[in-house]
């Protein structure tokens, strides 16, 4: 799959970009031309739309991100779609959870932390931009035409500036409430990558790295949690959905094998049939509720 972090940070011809450490900074438009792509980040990004459409879908949701709108994504795999009718033009930053943790932490006595909602459950959450942070993001934009970068304090003031803005806004709550719950989370749990991210065709070593591990501590810290390896607990959770959206749904079972993972109908009819002694349309036909 395509890591946007490491697709944008190679290709600064098409993407231009602002970098301090391991933080990114991209201004562009999508040169997306496929009608859907699966993607992932293994950091966290905010997007802001300048102009265009685009539709996001992860965890069975969806967001259609258009002019000024704005969404925060943590480290995850999804689907982006193409809008025929328009492309998209964007500044998308890239940062870590310690930044996250940082920015809460120096500027904690500001922020309106009194009866926060519990914390979101989905990997993505919508950010309502004041026109603080809008102004933030347009003076963002003249940075990228000069020849030479700005300093990389002035940057990183210009980050947190940003990352504060947002966090005190109440009606980002939502958001402040996710970066309120991680303070004292200093890594992912495994089985949330997992469960976050199974429907998706992610290599071993790229699930290890949206959970920020190597792969041999990935796959210790796998078998010590499930008690099997990566690979079967992945075709057992993927067949396990199948089955349920067989049974729920009328969605063509080529659609129900792309949607539970797999990578082409003749994989998931196989494998299916070997585990449950029927194809998945038998299954459907004696099962459908």
């Amino acid at each position: 799959m395509i890591n946007t972090y490491d697709l944008k940070i190679s290709q600064p011809q098409k993407f231009n970009q602002l970098s301090v450490k391991d933080m990114l900074f991209v201004y562009y438009h999508c040169p997306q031309v496929e009608k859907q792509l699966e993607l992932f980040t293994h950091l966290n990004e905010i997007a802001f739309t300048l102009s265009g459409k685009k539709t996001i879908q992860q965890g069975g949701k969806s967001w259609v991100l258009t002019e000024n709108k704005s969404l925060f994504l943590r480290r995850a795999a999804y689907k982006q779609e193409l809008d025929e009718t328009s492309g998209w033009e964007v500044l998308a930053f890239y940062f870590n959870d310690d930044f996250l943790r940082k920015v809460f932490d120096e500027y904690r006595l500001y922020l309106p932390l009194n009866n926060l909602p519990n914390p979101p459950k989905e990997m993505f959450i919508e950010i309502t931009v004041n026109e603080t942070a809008r102004a933030f993001f347009f003076s963002i934009i003249p940075y990228f035409d000069k020849k030479n970068p700005p300093p990389e304090k002035l940057l990183e003031h210009k980050f947190k500036e940003l990352i504060f803005t947002i966090l005190a806004d109440p009606s980002n709550a939502r958001l402040l409430a996710y970066v309120n719950s991680i303070q004292n989370q200093f890594k992912t749990p495994i089985w949330e990558v997992m469960e976050t991210n199974y429907t998706f065709n992610l290599t071993i070593d790229e699930f290890a790295k949206i959970a920020q591990r190597s792969p041999a501590t990935f796959k210790r810290e796998f078998r010590e949690y499930y008690h099997t390896t990566p690979g079967k607990w992945l075709t057992k959770r993927k067949l396990e959905h199948a089955k349920l959206v067989l049974e729920t749904s009328d969605r063509l079972v080529k659609e129900v094998a792309i949607e539970s993972g797999f990578e082409n109908l003749s994989h998931f009819s196989r494998v299916f049939k070997k585990t449950y002694g029927v194809t998945p349309s038998a299954y459907r036909q004696n099962n459908h509720k």
